[in-house]
């Protein structure tokens, strides 16, 4: 109505006798909307005041209905911000007791004696991040498929969330595979009226990988380039929300396969007259090829649909280079970096824009496709700030429940500096996945 509205504004409603067809039609909806608002019950009269208002918007605009760009609908740079300590946060947002997650990111239960990292809250430089309600968020995604694709950090998100949900619903668990390396995919039901289902996908490097990531004895890795993994591949068109995640298995020694032949290597000096190509445009080839596969899996099925494809970017681990991996003290910290101390990696910068630059191809790429409302949405989920600032959220040593109530901590000793404490900073990136949802749904 943009266009029509100013025209109306300049010359009238009915500055020319050859618009007196659309005098009528304007004179028509105004006695409509007055009867609609002062004689109707305030019920009836919004519905059918919307209905009214759709029919004359369907009627008189352009026949092009593309939605806008996302970052029009978000209205925020989540990714922007600092953390910044909220006394209002006086517990964690869930017991993870009790929780179906992996027990090693139980930081409350497996004894983490700082509790700071769960009063720290995200505050963007532009507006506000509030915290995911989870009835709400029931309500928001009810009969929708969310997966979570990639590697375990994906798996830590899509836990937090199951954990944080289950305050209000209880979820069965459908399916569930475990092999050594543990929790490969996994598949939560919310019943009725809830209908919602979280499912993990474990696919570190997102196409066919044999090696380290199968077997944590071997010190390479071959990877498949043009053979996207299953099941994830073949489940798209059943998804509705998409996490992708997937990014520290790819600075690794590896061997690149393509149409069958080497195409390459990494960070090989073992294997003689390949080239090595490094791995940062493997990983672009990568998530290209799987925004692709999304966009022509969405496009060709049945009935096409509304399919939300969040790409996280990296969001690093936090081994002190003073000390050892296995040292106690590997990541210590009790509070997040200040801000002149919070500088995004080398590495880690450089994959973040990868996937802002693929992301942004794929939703532009997207846009020129669309012809109806509904279609696929590509968006980032720009973490890797954020996450650079809180060498506190992680386990470190805290993997096994009271593991250290009744003796100190050794020198020497197992650590996670990768994975996330939940509840804890995970939690942030479910909030902003949901406000990424509600943005496609108004």
């Amino acid at each position: 109505m943009g266009e029509n509205t100013q025209e109306l504004a300049d010359h009238g409603p009915c500055s020319h006798h050859r618009k007196l067809l659309n005098c009528s039609l304007f004179a028509l909806f105004t006695l409509s909307l007055i009867y609609l608002i002062f004689y109707s019950s305030p019920s009836s009269s919004f519905a059918s005041y919307a209905n009214l208002f759709n029919q004359f918007k369907t009627q008189r605009s352009p026949k092009n209905n593309s939605l806008p760009p996302p970052q029009e609908w978000l209205q925020c740079d989540y990714s922007d911000g600092k953390w910044v300590w909220d006394d209002s946060v006086t517990g964690p947002r869930y017991d993870s007791e009790n929780c179906d997650m992996k027990s090693t990111e139980k930081c409350v239960i497996n004894g983490k004696p700082d509790k700071g990292y769960l009063h720290w809250r995200w505050q963007p430089a532009g507006c506000n991040l509030s915290a995911l309600d989870p009835a709400a968020f029931l309500r928001l995604v009810r009969g929708k498929h969310l997966a979570f694709i990639g590697d375990s950090t994906a798996r830590n998100q899509a836990e937090a969330l199951v954990c944080h949900l289950s305050t209000v619903a209880q979820p069965e668990t459908a399916h569930r595979y475990e092999e050594r390396l543990g929790r490969k995919f996994w598949r939560w039901v919310f019943p009725a009226p809830h209908n919602v289902t979280v499912s993990t996908y474990w696919s570190p490097l997102l196409v066919r990988a044999e090696g380290h990531s199968e077997d944590y004895a071997m010190a390479q890795q071959a990877v498949i380039l043009d053979a996207l993994t299953e099941p994830w591949a073949v489940d798209v068109a059943a998804m509705d929300v998409m996490v992708i995640s997937a990014g520290h298995w790819f600075p690794r020694p590896a061997m690149y396969y393509e149409d069958g032949e080497v195409v390459g290597v990494y960070s090989r000096p073992d294997v003689a007259n390949k080239t090595d190509i490094g791995y940062l445009g493997v990983y672009r080839k990568v998530i290209r090829r799987t925004l692709e596969h999304v966009a022509g899996a969405t496009s060709s099925a049945a009935g096409g649909g509304d399919k939300l494809v969040a790409v996280a970017t990296i969001a690093p681990a936090h081994f002190d280079s003073k000390y050892s991996w296995n040292h106690r003290d590997a990541c210590s910290r009790t509070a997040p970096f200040e801000e002149a101390e919070a500088e995004v990696a080398a590495k880690d910068a450089e994959m973040r824009t990868v996937v802002l630059e693929e992301v942004a191809a794929a939703a532009a790429a997207a846009a020129r496709r669309r012809r109806q409302r509904w279609g696929v949405r590509f968006e980032a989920l720009d973490v890797t700030r954020m996450a650079t600032m809180r060498p506190d959220g992680h386990p470190g040593p805290y993997l096994f429940a009271h593991s250290y109530d009744l003796r100190p901590v050794p020198e020497t000793v197992a650590n996670d500096c990768l994975h996330w404490c939940a509840p804890g900073l995970v939690d942030t990136f479910n909030d902003m996945l949901a406000k990424m949802i509600v943005a496609g749904a108004g």
